[in-house]
């Protein structure tokens, strides 16, 4: 038995060792121009091998992309732990998404870049990792939300879920904006976190409105 464990925790070990120097190349290069060869090559391994863990250039993303997606998770769901109410959990959520876009950029590019239609989510392990991950950040947006709902700091004539999916889409394309626009905010002097925090006050009006309450008085309108 301690033998089969030892040998498992060895293929464990070299899978990382793959998952860690696959990640080096992707992040340096972007998915297209990446070749298994030069996978092989980093990782210091035959492409026999490299073929035995992961059958293709796909799955071996997915491994990488899974790793950033873990992280984004374990920050949504610390969100929604924090001892606040409703909004103030879903405008947590938001900020985490961005201060993960700055600490973890390659991460956040390349999970932009899986959303696409380039990559269609398969059997795979991992793939379906990151979509069980991805919902359930999907999930506790949703309860923020209600929780908001409930609590009166978010209106309640809001769709929870039709809500979530357009905060992250908004969030996200924000984030993972094109040239041009950058180049254009660049001209005005506007910096990314500027144009975020100028997104949040947009957005406060739009979750808030007709939901907060004065003391004596019925709800705003």
């Amino acid at each position: 038995m301690s033998t089969i464990s030892r040998r498992e925790r060895e293929k464990q070990k070299r899978r990382q060792e793959i998952i860690d120097a696959a990640e080096k190349v992707f992040f340096a290069k972007g998915y297209d121009k990446v070749t298994m060869d030069e996978i092989a090559q980093k990782a210091e391994v035959n492409k026999a091998l490299l073929y035995y863990y992961f059958k293709n250039k796909e799955t071996l993303f997915f491994a990488v992309n899974l790793q950033g997606v873990r992280i984004l998770h374990e920050i949504y769901v610390r969100c929604f732990n924090i001892n606040t109410d409703g909004y103030g959990k879903v405008k947590a959520m938001l900020q985490g998404l961005f201060d993960f876009s700055r600490e973890y950029p390659e991460y956040f590019r390349i999970y932009c870049y899986s959303g696409t239609e380039r990559f269609q989510m398969s059997d795979n392990e991992d793939a379906q990792e990151i979509v069980d991950l991805s919902t359930g950040m999907w999930r506790v947006m949703v309860e923020a939300i209600l929780e908001g709902i409930a609590d009166g700091t978010i209106r309640n004539d809001l769709d929870p879920v039709e809500m979530s999916i357009y905060l992250n889409l908004l969030a996200t394309s924000a984030l993972n904006m094109d040239l041009v626009s950058q180049m254009v905010l660049n001209a005005r002097k506007i910096s990314s976190e500027k144009f975020w925090g100028d997104m949040l006050s947009f957005l406060h009006p739009a979750l808030t409105q007709g939901s907060l309450k004065l003391k004596g008085q019925g709800k705003i309108r």
